[in-house]
């Protein structure tokens, strides 16, 4: 075997292997000793740097709200903070949840059961909506992806039932939909019905989800931001809908009429009528109750988290369900995780860690500046208008300055079953982003998506901003304890990566405010299409954990890493860092195990490749790797010149 054309290292790298040498396998010589020992916890599907960081990080969080319950410790003022807590206190109230069972969604469910016939769905399509329960198409505002000054409204397919459309294709689909019916049937009769409608309506539901798959996209084409957006002027999108009253709807949920409607899946919208027909509303109906009692049963009793755990550890491969403190935990941060995240960076982000990590951004971004300055294959009108948008990113550090006034609306009651109030305020988010409706956008919020408690970060490109929640700002990512060049291994390289997003094969459609333009020159763009064709190459096919690895899903955060890790390198030369504790910290950062479900399920619809494969086939691209490790021809990390990629 010719060991030096291997992409990904000798062997299979999520196979541990302590006797490796990191010139054959820098994942495995850096992880193997952790890998062998560490063991999965049995509430969740895998571990790793993030997650022990989560699980730090949750722990920490759910003492102190259990202290703020029982009067132990002061709340803060911190606006909307006790709803967060009395949300958690109604969570972790087991004893009231089982002895409600099911009643608190006999209203709701009576709804769904009650329609009649397609006429009856039409009639009460506002209603529906606004009741939160499920509908077999989403209404959303959001940022107008071509004026970035203000929202827009959009039209969007529902989640199906497997986790991605494109899993309807996949062997294993029936299998999973096998225990998808069962646990649906189970949940249906412990909300009341017998044994043949249970079956019924479960049987029916997937008949529906399957005729919807047909016409979503997949994760892989969802990937491309740009491509979601298809405006229709608001006559086409109504003459669009036949069989449905669509007038009636958009009058009853919005503030005022829009003059277009963006459309993320045209195709899906060209079947609308298909889908919503008197024809099939029998699977239409079946489909809402069976939607409704899946999204709703974990905040019943523990009867129903119980029952609908199966589907779960099929899909992901936990073995036990989470605790019920970690469950009340993980409900109130899924309202109310702004808040609670405000909460979490004023108490334990510190101002001194703050001013480390934008001197290192501030780095950075002066590295990327001068890569950019001297890359050898932009053209100048190009290479302008890059430097134009790297010097308008904007920072999002630690924590936000303020939340959205949406915190101020939701409200908590003590009086309420758990699940009126998680209705009440899914309800109050639906009417709170309908009146966004062509209001200007607040480029200061950071979003629900990236609370300052998350172990993660992000580059919006409709911002171009990136943030770096306090959650993330800490060991094994970074710490004021470390060397800048761990450092710059850990967090310099996701800075990187981040900043990289701006100009990865989705943010390289926007420009400088956010707006999708083309600021390429046809030359240019067709060599950058060309490099990241190369990087689809390089990832395409590698099997890992026994899977193959999809280039094309992957190709936009590939692009960010190599771009992320190759200035996080570039910037340790400048400060005279240890380029081999940049590339070990690296390594390090993104060690994991995984169950081999959730394996399968992240390898068929993640857009980000392998965590092992992110370690060393980013690595192999960069030249000061081979150096740093006196990595030769024949060593299993060494990857001809010839095919190794260099963007960014």
């Amino acid at each position: 075997m010719n060991r030096f054309k291997i992409r990904g290292g000798l062997g299979d790298s999520a196979v541990a292997n302590p006797d490796v040498k990191l010139q054959d396998n820098l994942y495995l010589a850096t992880n193997s000793n952790w890998l062998e020992h560490v063991e999965i916890p049995a509430d969740r599907p895998m571990i790793g740097g993030f997650t022990e960081l989560d699980i730090k990080v949750k722990k920490q969080l759910s003492q102190d709200f259990d202290n703020f319950a029982s009067n132990d410790k002061s709340l803060p003022k911190i606006a909307n903070l006790d709803k967060a807590v009395r949300l958690y206190q109604l969570a972790l109230d087991f004893k009231q949840r089982n002895a409600d069972g099911a009643k608190p969604i006999q209203t709701d469910l009576q709804k769904l059961t009650s329609l009649k016939n397609f006429s009856d769905f039409d009639k009460y399509t506002v209603d529906l909506v606004k009741s939160a329960l499920a509908f077999p198409f989403n209404l959303s505002v959001d940022v107008d992806m071509k004026n970035t000054t203000k929202n827009a409204l959009y039209f969007s397919s529902p989640e199906t039932f497997l986790p991605d459309a494109g899993n309807y294709k996949d062997s294993s689909a029936d299998q999973l939909l096998t225990i998808f019916e069962k646990k649906s049937v189970q949940l249906l009769k412990l909300a009341g019905f017998n044994e043949n409608d249970s079956k019924k309506y479960a049987a029916n539901a997937i008949k529906f989800d399957k005729l919807l798959a047909k016409y979503k996209k997949s994760q892989e084409e969802l990937n491309d931001i740009a491509g979601i957006y298809n405006p229709y002027s608001i006559s086409d999108f109504k003459a669009a809908f036949t069989n449905m009253n669509i007038d009636q709807l958009l009058n009853g949920l919005l503030p005022n009429s829009p003059e277009k409607v963006i459309i993320t899946e045209p195709k899906f919208l060209q079947h609308i009528n298909e889908l919503l027909s008197p024809d099939n509303f029998e699977e239409l109906k079946s489909w809402l109750v069976v939607t409704f009692i899946n999204h709703y049963a974990t905040y019943l009793s523990q009867e129903f988290r119980e029952a609908a755990f199966a589907y779960d550890h099929a899909v992901y491969g936990a073995k036990e369900l989470k605790s019920q403190a970690q469950h009340a935990y993980g409900i109130a941060n899924n309202i109310l995780g702004e808040v609670i995240g405000l909460y979490y960076g004023k108490t334990y982000f510190g101002p001194e860690a703050k001013a480390d990590v934008v001197q290192m951004i501030r780095k950075i971004l002066a590295t990327y500046k001068a890569r950019l300055q001297t890359n050898d294959w932009l053209t100048s009108p190009t290479q302008k208008q890059a430097l134009k948008k790297l010097n308008a990113i904007t920072l999002k550090i630690g924590y936000p300055d303020k939340l959205s006034d949406l915190y101020d609306q939701i409200q908590v009651s003590s009086d309420k079953s758990l699940y009126e109030n998680i209705i009440a305020a899914n309800q109050t988010q639906l009417i709170h982003n309908f009146s966004q409706l062509n209001k200007p956008v607040d480029r200061t919020l950071w979003g629900a998506d990236l609370p300052a408690n998350e172990i993660n970060a992000g580059y919006n490109p409709t911002n171009n901003d990136i943030t770096f929640p306090a959650g993330i700002l800490q060991k094994p990512f970074y710490s004021l304890d470390n060397t800048l060049s761990e450092n710059l291994g850990g967090i310099g390289a996701v800075i990187g990566h981040e900043i990289t997003h701006a100009f990865d094969p989705n943010g390289s459609k926007f420009d400088e405010v956010g707006n999708i333009r083309n600021w390429w020159s046809d030359e240019d763009y067709s060599k950058f299409n060309e490099l990241s064709q190369s990087e689809i190459t390089l990832f395409d096919g590698i099997i890992c954990g026994g899977i193959k690895t999809n280039g094309n899903l992957t190709v936009g955060e590939n692009v960010a890493d190599l771009g992320g890790l190759t200035a996080a390198v570039e910037t340790a030369k400048k400060e005279n860092g240890n380029l081999q504790e940049v590339f070990q910290t690296w390594a390090k950062i993104w060690r994991g195990k995984m169950t081999p479900q959730v394996r399968k399920t992240l390898i068929a619809y993640d857009p980000h490749a392998p965590r092992e494969l992110r370690t060393n086939v980013t690595a192999q691209s960069i030249d000061d790797f081979y150096t740093a490790f006196d990595i030769k021809p024949g060593d299993g990390m060494w990857l001809d010149p010839e095919k190794r990629v260099h963007i960014w």
